[in-house]
């Protein structure tokens, strides 16, 4: 069976026309077909199968990792128009702007302001690091969203260590060699912070945009099944 959403169907996915939602759902029947049986709960599923849909790669099944709240926080928070801080612009421009409608989310991506740069250059860190130790006053109740700077994902762990700052949803999946791995198993560590991320290398501004987009549509459909 197709687990559709939003459930019914195009209405309020203007940027799909019927072709298109076609092919999604054949994609959809393929992967559940091949998938077989599994063992997820039905939201986390979703998700996964929204990233194995983005990727073509199945190992994905196996790599991601949720914290037990992260699915149910994460729709908490976009419900409630929560900014998504992205490390790239890739991010931002991969995310569909009819899903961000729905609520209102808004798009930041903090390396690209001067103050980043000049902190970067100052202090000899890297310039998403410095984007989002800039921005660290601002992230409470945020979905945060790195998909291509561990180095970014680390300065978040730390200021969720140290600081105390209080993320809606850190999204952990940079992609990479160097810090990629260990950034994430670390956040998989941090006590009472939602997260959902990728073990090993693989991930990448994709991957983060596939998770967003599952969840905006996880939040569509459960409004679409409240009685009215």
């Amino acid at each position: 069976m197709i687990l559709q959403f939003p459930p019914n169907g195009a209405r309020n996915r203007p940027g799909l026309v019927k072709a298109g939602l076609e092919i999604e759902r054949e994609s959809f029947r393929i992967i559940e077909e091949e998938m077989g049986q599994h063992s997820f709960p039905q939201d986390q599923w979703r998700i996964i199968r929204r990233v194995i849909h983005t990727t073509g790669d199945f190992d994905y099944a196996h790599r991601i990792r949720f914290t037990p709240d992260a699915v149910s926080c994460g729709i908490e928070a976009l419900r409630n128009s929560a900014c998504i801080y992205a490390d790239t612009r890739m991010i931002r421009a991969g995310l569909s702007p009819w899903r961000l409608a729905w609520h209102g989310n808004e798009v930041v991506c903090p390396a690209e302001s001067a103050q980043s740069q000049e902190l970067a250059e100052r202090t000899g860190v890297t310039r998403t690091l410095a984007a989002f130790r800039s921005c660290a006053s601002d992230l409470d109740g945020t979905v945060i969203a790195v998909g291509n700077a561990p180095t970014a994902l680390l300065e978040v762990i730390r200021q969720i260590k140290d600081d105390g700052i209080r993320p809606g949803l850190v999204i952990g999946v940079p992609v990479g060699f160097v810090q990629a791995e260990e950034s994430k198993s670390a956040l998989i560590n941090v006590a009472k912070q939602p997260s959902i991320t990728v073990l090993g290398r693989k991930g990448g501004s994709s991957v983060a945009v596939a998770i967003i987009h599952a969840l905006l549509e996880l939040c569509k459909a459960r409004e679409e099944e409240m009685p009215s």
